[in-house]
């Protein structure tokens, strides 16, 4: 008894100490979209590819612009050498230091320079067709974020439109369950007092069971439609939301199908973004062929220059020969040094040209590459309009025959209702079978869960044709 209350007391701390789990959000429509367009990882990507394509502008435009450098030079060297000739050194030049006989000198050398150099380029066939490609990618890149947001507000609408759905699926199979409870006790009270039959208990538990599963469902799928709206929403794991409006129809759409259409295909961002794509790859074909078309760069560079040459080693012998009896008699060495100092400027102009002659099919290449990617977006752009129309006529006539679906649902609702209660009378009096009830049974949860598929359909279709034409 002891170690069954301590276990239970270690249960109970064990479960106080969990987190709290995040009360529901419930949330309209409105402000599902007011969070999620704000929240929209989507429409972040789509901004920040943007701010890309800006940047691209900028380097396009810089080459119009010259460019000026600060360009610096300095150097140190030692030479020793005996033959006094120094030549092909980088950092000293060609010297000649008169040395006799075995001399040797030391040469270090210091050199010092620091300029201004300023270059243009005076033509250039490929920057301007390069600064139209990347402005027409910029504008892509703006239509593109139109469009971003027309899809992340449909994608919300559609999520919170199937979290609306679940939601109110689930008070059908609760009545369901109500009404199965009631003819299950039915059932067994008339099996008690002798006037039923032990089939008639079994069907009810059956029907009983199976509404108690799709209740279940139900609610499994509400949680699924809650956290792929919690996704879009951007909010912590944790977080569970409901919708706090009922499954109601909006208002009906106000343009007929040929409008919707005209609406869809003249005013759509989708289709502006291949625009200027084509637009760009168009620009690139220009850029590939002024790569094989002359330069002209001008130049303009000057400088101060410093250099200081010493010799701290200069040693010189000489001889003389043939002395008579001694031979060649040698002479005191010479030993010295020097030093020299000085400073230079210059400055320049330079006109460079530049013509291209062969580039081993480069240029041609890339212009065929750019040329493909042209008519590309030609077949895409009507590939798209095909699509865009497609949708909107899938969509508007689901928005029309949803409506008749609507008022054909909520007549099997009304009807199915008072055939339940018939049923029920008729079963409780003896002078029906149980069969005939829980059909009954059956179509009102078929015509209650049609009647709320119904509403959903009609409000996703309208949201769809929001979506295609861009209107409210």
């Amino acid at each position: 008894m002891l170690r069954r209350r301590f276990l239970v007391s270690l249960l109970l701390a064990a479960v106080a100490a969990l987190p709290a789990r995040a009360e529901p959000l419930a949330l309209s429509l409105e402000q599902a979209l007011e969070r999620g367009m704000e929240a929209s990882l989507a429409l972040k990507q789509t901004d920040a590819h943007k701010a890309g394509t800006a940047a691209d502008v900028g380097i396009s435009r810089s080459l119009f612009l010259p460019k000026l450098d600060v360009v610096g030079l300095g150097s140190w060297a030692q030479v020793g050498s005996s033959i006094g000739f120094i030549s092909n050194l980088p950092t000293i030049g060609d010297l000649n230091v008169n040395l006799r006989g075995d001399g040797y000198a030391v040469i270090q050398n210091s050199f010092g320079n620091i300029g201004l150099a300023l270059s243009y380029p005076l033509i250039n066939f490929e920057r301007g067709p390069l600064l139209a490609a990347a402005q027409a990618l910029d504008q892509a890149a703006d239509v593109r974020v139109q469009e971003q947001r027309r899809q992340s507000r449909f994608a919300i609408t559609n999520a919170y439109l199937n979290l609306q759905l679940t939601e109110a699926l689930i008070p059908v199979w609760q009545r369901s369950i109500a009404l199965s409870t009631t003819l299950l006790k039915d059932a067994e009270a008339l099996l008690d007092g002798g006037l039923g039959a032990r089939i008639d208990v079994f069907r009810a538990q059956a029907l009983l069971a199976s509404d108690q599963s799709g209740l279940s469902a139900a609610r499994s799928e509400q949680a699924i439609a809650a956290s792929a709206l919690a996704r879009l929403l951007d909010l912590p794991a944790e977080q569970t939301l409901e919708a706090s409006a009922p499954l109601l129809a909006a208002a009906p759409w106000p343009l007929d199908l040929q409008a919707s259409v005209e609406a869809a295909t003249s005013n759509r961002p989708a289709l502006d973004v291949i625009r200027q794509e084509r637009a760009a790859a168009e620009a690139k074909v220009r850029a590939a062929r002024g790569t094989m078309l002359p330069r002209v760069g001008l130049l303009v560079g000057g400088g101060i220059n410093g250099d200081n040459l010493s010799l701290p080693v200069l040693n010189g012998s000489n001889s003389i020969g043939n002395v008579p009896v001694a031979g060649e008699v040698s002479l005191p060495g010479v030993s010295s040094s020097g030093s020299a100092s000085g400073s230079f400027y210059d400055y320049g102009v330079l006109l460079t040209l530049r013509q291209p002659l062969f580039d081993g099919g480069l240029s041609a290449q890339s212009a065929a590459l750019a040329e493909s990617q042209v008519q590309e977006q030609r077949l895409l752009l009507k590939q798209r309009e095909q699509v865009i129309i497609l949708a909107v006529e899938s969509f508007w006539h689901t928005h029309r025959s949803a409506a008749e679906t609507m008022q054909a649902s909520r007549k099997a609702v009304v009807a199915s209702e008072e055939a339940v209660r018939d049923a029920q009378l008729r079963y409780r009096a003896g002078i029906a079978p149980v069969t005939e009830l829980l059909l009954a049974q059956r179509d009102l949860q078929a015509a209650r869960s049609a009647e709320a598929t119904a509403i959903q359909q009609w409000n996703l279709s309208r949201a769809g044709l929001e979506l295609e034409t861009g209107q409210r």
